[in-house]
């Protein structure tokens, strides 16, 4: 098999609960060499939401529609990217020390914080999504993933890891340069054919700042990350840049 074609699917099985029954080579540097296909991913998840959006919007309602449009993007995910974010709360706002917020981050059980981050990120994500796309072009939905996992790169670019051990390493301190440019090149080549150059700028810049944000405050906290930073970065960015969209539209 080509290894970009090996690498491709491996991001595909590793980030969305679709079957890919095919024996992949997953050493790190597939992963590393993979990550440049992660807004291609984006790009998959959005397309799946944006067709159960269109679907529910054409026989119900467009909050509706905009309900199932988030809930089909975390089943496909397999919830990955929120049960991080839910994680990274319970663990961040333990106020318990690095090691103790580690552990809590890793604990499978669901903490008032997670449950408070969870249904708020949903509640954001679907009314924001309702918004945006009655006053502009639904298309945002397929651009929203396609920018949250080019975060994800980013994210590990300019990251450390917290632990020596984790999934989270298979991406963290594992990224290069060129590795980012071509994942960079790649979900803006997508948004602006969607949505155009001003629309593409905005996300980008949304994302990059976010992104140095997480970074930062995990630095203050563990100093580092894990692939719970990772998830959660994703859906912080994914809020952000929709939030960020409906003022582009507003002014």
């Amino acid at each position: 098999m080509n290894k970009y074609v090996n690498d491709f699917l491996l991001m595909f099985q590793f980030l969305t609960r679709i079957p890919v029954n095919i024996s992949l080579k997953c050493e790190k540097e597939n992963f590393k060499r993979g990550a440049i296909f992660l807004p291609l991913v984006g790009f998959i998840v959005g397309g799946i939401q944006w067709l159960i959006y269109m679907l529910f919007f054409k026989v119900t309602s467009l909050g509706i529609a905009a309900i199932f449009a988030v809930l089909s993007g975390i089943l496909v995910t397999g919830a990955l990217h929120v049960d991080g974010l839910g994680d990274t709360c319970d663990g961040f706002y333990a106020f318990k020390g690095k090691d103790r917020i580690i552990e809590i981050m890793k604990d499978s059980r669901i903490g008032t914080f997670a449950c408070i981050a969870i249904v708020m990120d949903i509640m954001l994500k679907v009314n924001s999504l309702a918004y945006s796309s009655q006053y502009s072009s639904a298309l945002i939905i397929i651009a929203v993933p396609v920018i949250s996992k080019f975060s994800i790169v980013f994210l590990s670019f300019v990251g450390k890891p917290a632990k020596s051990t984790g999934s989270g390493n298979l991406f963290v301190g594992n990224m290069s340069g060129i590795v980012v440019s071509i994942s960079a090149f790649i979900a803006a080549a997508i948004i602006y054919i969607m949505l155009g150059l001003k629309v593409t700028a905005a996300m980008f810049i949304t994302a990059v700042i976010i992104t140095l944000l997480v970074n930062k405050y995990s630095e203050s906290k563990i100093n580092g990350l894990t692939g719970d930073l990772l998830g959660a970065n994703n859906e912080i960015v994914e809020i952000f840049v929709m939030l960020v969209y409906i003022a582009l539209y507003k002014i």
